[in-house]
């Protein structure tokens, strides 16, 4: 990083610990590695960022994406893991019903994968709770939880 901080166009991040997409391939990095917590939380990560930086997904996929952010803060992590497990039982067979699904409504989110990473790193400490924060200030306002 140069010195210079841009803020998101997507999600108003500062741009203090660098891009939402640098901060993303970290928490990729994390999770791919299967470390916890960050591994348990795939699917809420992966969500989480396209529902907020919706410039980097297809419109169709949204869809999908929002059901399982609407899921982890309605029913948990549990849910959505079986969520997912389901999503793959279907896709084997070629359904993908979830991309029919409503949208994700527009976004005034107030916390930011920034947030989650507290300084680019996303300590383990507390994570789970940032990240159900993350989550739930996407569905502030909406009827879909």
């Amino acid at each position: 990083m140069t010195g210079e901080t841009t803020a998101c166009a997507d999600c108003g991040a500062s741009g203090r610990f660098g891009t939402c997409g640098e901060l993303f391939r970290v928490l990729l990095a994390l999770d791919h590695e299967r470390r916890q917590p960050w591994a348990a939380f795939h699917s809420v990560n992966v969500a989480c960022y396209l529902v907020q930086h919706r410039s980097q997904t297809q419109a169709h996929a949204l869809a999908g994406q929002w059901q399982i952010v609407t899921t982890f803060v309605a029913d948990g992590l549990d849910a959505v893991h079986q969520l997912t497990a389901d999503r793959v039982r279907q896709n084997r067979r070629g359904a993908r019903p979830w991309l029919a699904g409503d949208p994700p409504p527009p976004l005034t989110a107030t916390v930011t994968i920034e947030d989650v990473s507290v300084d680019g790193t996303f300590p383990a400490e507390g994570y789970e709770q940032r990240m159900r924060r993350w989550a739930e200030s996407m569905t502030v306002g909406t009827h879909s939880v």
